[in-house]
């Protein structure tokens, strides 16, 4: 496969376009707080990453997305605008689960929570140990659940958990109650997409997880005008 990579995520509030070189290099990354604006911004920001990178859409020699979970208008868009990316410029395309690429980014061994804002108590959350820069292994798999349910559960593997992703802002005062859980970064980043796709093209056990199908964990619901989480 030939030329630098487009990624992007849509999945929260916080939009971002990242181009990577073949290698998982970063070129460039650009990240918008967008909230529900994904539509009217992700061209602009994709164009901004790719300006920053030196590089243009025709030089590009795949693109992904995240598949979620996530707001269910903003996930809609981005992969759609994948598939638009597939389309227009004949190049693969890949769906990345958003939870287990946070997961696989983290440099350091151990168990990692990434976790998105579903309102109320809720989060889209999975717990992974991460190990010898190898693919995080799932010990509980992405699903929509109460947040100090979850915290309860970790008791059970009497070690630290890092968490990640919006839910560390969103639902700080029931993450400093848990007894087992370290605070990381509330923002998920394209790149890390990215690698993780690149990473995840190698394992032929995990193929069908680059599926461009959305992976919403709930079905839609939207009864304030907000995007559906």
């Amino acid at each position: 496969m030939k030329g630098p990579w487009l990624c992007f995520d849509t999945s929260t509030e916080m939009l971002s376009a990242a181009v990577l070189g073949r290698d998982g290099r970063l070129l460039a990354e650009v990240s918008r707080h967008a909230p529900r604006l994904h539509s009217a911004m992700l061209v602009p920001t994709i164009s901004e990453a790719l300006r920053l990178a030196g590089v243009s859409r025709s030089d590009l020699g795949a693109a992904a997305a995240n598949r979620g979970p996530g707001s269910y208008t903003g996930l809609r868009i981005g992969l759609a605008a994948l598939e638009a990316l597939r389309d227009g410029l004949g190049i693969p395309v890949y769906g990345v689960p958003g939870l287990p690429a946070a997961a696989f980014a983290q440099a350091q061994d151990g168990l990692v929570a990434p976790a998105l804002d579903a309102r109320r108590e809720d989060a889209f959350c999975a717990l992974y140990e991460v190990r010898d820069g190898a693919l995080p292994r799932e010990l509980m798999e992405p699903a929509l659940r109460r947040l100090p349910d979850f915290c309860e559960d970790l008791k059970a593997h009497g070690r630290p958990v890092l968490f990640l992703g919006d839910a560390v802002r969103a639902h700080r005062a029931i993450l400093e109650t848990c007894e087992y859980a370290r605070l990381g970064t509330a923002e998920l980043r394209a790149a890390d997409l990215g690698r993780y796709a690149l990473r995840a093209r190698e394992e032929a056990t995990i193929a069908d997880a680059l599926s461009t199908a959305a992976l919403y964990l709930r079905p839609p619901a939207v009864s304030d005008g907000r995007d559906a989480r």
